[in-house]
């Protein structure tokens, strides 16, 4: 999923507004659209794998591992790289823009809440998981018709729908995290042989739902009329997360047979928040400098479009992998390089002038 992300993202910022118009381009959103809940519902189903009840002090890392990734989503939205100038000089646009809930503070926020469960129901947190997902994707569509953002602050009605201009709020993508979450607690420590058949069952059962729920939002005249989303309907929930388990049951087969591109993927899928941060800072750029690739946003055909996105993969790739190892063999000097770049980062905002 970080690899087809990282590829739509290319295509989105590197092709001609012809080629976006391209009917091409508008068949490979549609497959995209599994991107996002793929990633959330990984990142809940690895959440969910250290068995719980969990140690005090396991849960103090991994809640302060997810304050920090909390903390870089916001970062990569700033729109000066400066806490002075922010406050006093960044446009309405602009503090909607920080402010909006993307795919990083929704993972820790609603991560978040897992830690929580495990904590307060070490051996029933993934049932409670998985009816606290049904609820969220029930009440979604009445929550979008309700306008309840309109009467919150921005910074609290971007977690709440889309209105706000956030591309992740927790209606309707909650859901994929909590559901990742109870798959991986009743799964993800079973075999791969184990696994395959109430993964199949789970993922035909998720699809039929699905398209009978979908079947019943077309039915009704004011559908689209009043939420317009697709989205929102927890039919496109369940049609989402019962192709998600189908295919984690063939990329079960793939990595049993140790076919090609099993250790590429494995070093990306460790590192889903580097190669994350990465290619966002050299395709789109942010405080810290202009993106590499920028010379040619919205300059390049289907083709070079491809060459780039492998050009692209070539120093996430490396940088996966090295910085995998240095954790491995070094975690005390890796966690201290972190913690002295986030010091950093936060002074020069602190400080900087203008």
């Amino acid at each position: 999923m970080a690899l087809v992300m990282v590829q739509g993202h290319a295509f989105e910022a590197l092709l001609t507004p012809a080629h976006r118009a391209d009917p091409t381009y508008q068949l490979q959103l549609i497959l995209h659209g599994s991107t996002a809940p793929g990633f959330l519902f990984a990142s809940g189903f690895v959440a969910a794998l250290p068995r719980a009840p969990l140690g005090a002090h396991a849960a103090w890392r991994r809640a302060r591992r997810l304050v920090f990734v909390f903390l870089t989503g916001y970062a990569l939205q700033l729109p000066f790289f400066s806490l002075w100038k922010t406050v006093n000089e960044a446009t309405p646009a602009q503090l909607r823009a920080l402010w909006a809930c993307d795919a990083l503070q929704l993972v820790a926020v609603v991560q978040l809440l897992l830690l929580a469960l495990q904590l307060a129901f070490p051996r029933r947190y993934a049932p409670v998981a998985l009816t606290l997902a049904a609820a969220a994707a029930v009440a979604g569509p009445w929550v979008w018709q309700s306008a309840l953002s309109s009467s919150l602050p921005g910074w609290a009605a971007a977690y709440v729908d889309m209105a706000g201009g956030s591309r992740f709020p927790l209606f309707p993508y909650a859901p994929f995290v909590l559901c990742g979450g109870a798959a991986g607690a009743w799964l993800g420590r079973r075999g791969a042989a184990a696994r395959l058949r109430p993964l199949l069952g789970f993922g035909l059962g998720g699809l039929l739902a699905g398209a009978l729920w979908a079947a019943l939002d077309f039915g009704r005249a004011d559908f689209w009329a009043e939420w317009n989303f697709w989205a929102i309907s927890p039919g496109y929930t369940l049609m989402r997360l019962g192709g998600l388990l189908m295919l984690l049951a063939a990329l079960d087969g793939v990595a049993l047979r140790g076919w090609g591109g099993s250790r590429l993927l494995g070093a990306v899928g460790r590192e889903t928040l580097l190669v994350y941060v990465l290619h966002l800072l050299l395709l789109f750029g942010g405080v810290l400098g202009t993106a590499p690739f920028a010379r040619w946003t919205g300059q390049l055909g289907f083709g070079g479009a491809a060459l780039a996105f492998t050009a692209l993969l070539v120093p996430l790739a490396i940088a996966a992998e090295l910085w995998h190892r240095a954790k491995t063999r070094h975690p005390r000097e890796a966690a201290l390089a972190v913690a002295f770049a986030a010091a950093w980062f936060a002074a020069s905002f602190a400080l900087n002038p203008w």
